[in-house]
């Protein structure tokens, strides 16, 4: 869940149908008129219930009998059981700053784990870019077993509520550094890749092909920004057909030697809590886009929210969480 500037949205595990609506031939251009959805699934629809239904949390605004949110109650936001929105009139002029914008006014930054990737299918939970390679039977049985321990041991640090961010930072260094060193001693092989992903439970969410497909035809930047391994997370989008000329990726990308066996990883370390440090943000990938000044920013951690930062002088940034744990805590 993201929680900021009055925005805060809550997504259940089935994945939007449609995030972004694009114009029809006949409406005109792109400058003219863009469409905002966020649809997201019923708790039941693809995994278990966690419990029965009760009122929003008190986190979410209860609509004004007297207001008026025409964008938010076309899109059907107010009434959706799965979504929540701290302030209502917030939302709705951050949608109408960005439908009056128009695609030329537009870019995305977005995560790509459980966020552009599907969390559950028939019940099963699906792979993420990690998880691709920690199930697959091209890698060592003892890659596995470390990997696992130190899952056990890390993963409970960094959604620990108790902690600061500053606290968890040098433990989950430690534990990517732990990992990016396992990895090398598994002399992956770079053509090894294609085929993890193939026999991987990896999906993109409900949409999301749509989506793009409507992206790229309107010409919207995508910037996918990722703690996970590039490599893999590259191959996704290419299996699914939507690696296209307007996505950039930024993640962790590994090194090969001329035998194409991976030997190291490029570049610095990107973990969940330094998405504004890493190269982007010193590069001019925002200034080019300067004039681009709507953001969506769609994401599943606290982390991921400070991923449009090197923005400049933002009109408006709304903020997408989608949770995907613990869901039955805020129901």
């Amino acid at each position: 869940m993201l929680g900021t500037r009055g925005v805060v949205l809550r997504a259940g595990g089935r994945q939007f149908t449609r995030v972004l609506s694009g114009l029809n031939p006949s409406e005109g251009s792109p400058d003219q008129c863009c469409g905002l959805m966020v649809a997201t699934r019923s708790l039941s629809s693809e995994a278990p219930p966690q419990g029965p239904r009760v009122p929003p949390a008190s986190g979410a605004t209860m609509p004004d009998p007297e207001a008026s949110y025409p964008a938010l109650e076309k899109l059907g936001l107010i009434a959706a059981e799965h979504v929540r929105i701290k302030d209502l009139a917030k939302v709705e002029e951050l949608v109408n700053t960005i439908i009056g914008g128009g695609f030329s006014r537009l870019q995305l930054v977005v995560d790509f784990d459980f966020t552009l990737t599907r969390v559950h299918m028939g019940g099963q939970r699906c792979h993420c870019s990690w998880g691709i390679m920690d199930n697959s039977p091209d890698m060592p049985e003892y890659y596995r077993e470390e990997a696992n321990r130190l899952l056990a041991k890390y993963y409970p640090i960094e959604v620990d509520p108790k902690m600061t961010e500053e606290e968890k930072i040098p433990y989950m260094v430690e534990w990517y550094q732990q990992i990016h060193d396992l990895l090398v001693k598994c002399s992956i092989r770079q053509a090894s890749i294609e085929g993890m992903v193939s026999a991987s439970s990896a999906r993109l969410r409900d949409g999301s092909e749509e989506l793009c497909q409507k992206l790229h035809r309107a010409g919207v930047p995508v910037l996918v920004l990722s703690a996970g391994m590039g490599d893999v997370l590259e191959q996704v989008l290419r299996h699914f057909k939507v690696y296209t000329d307007n996505v950039k990726v930024v993640s962790n990308f590994f090194n090969y030697n001329e035998q194409g066996i991976m030997v190291g990883f490029k570049g610095n370390l990107i973990h969940m809590f330094n998405k504004n440090e890493d190269a982007i943000h010193s590069s001019d990938y925002f200034e080019k886009l300067q004039n681009r000044t709507n953001v969506i920013l769609m994401g599943d951690s606290l982390g991921d929210i400070k991923m449009a930062l090197g923005v400049p002088q933002p009109s408006s940034v709304l903020k997408i969480g989608f949770l995907n744990d613990k869901v039955s805590i805020i129901q």
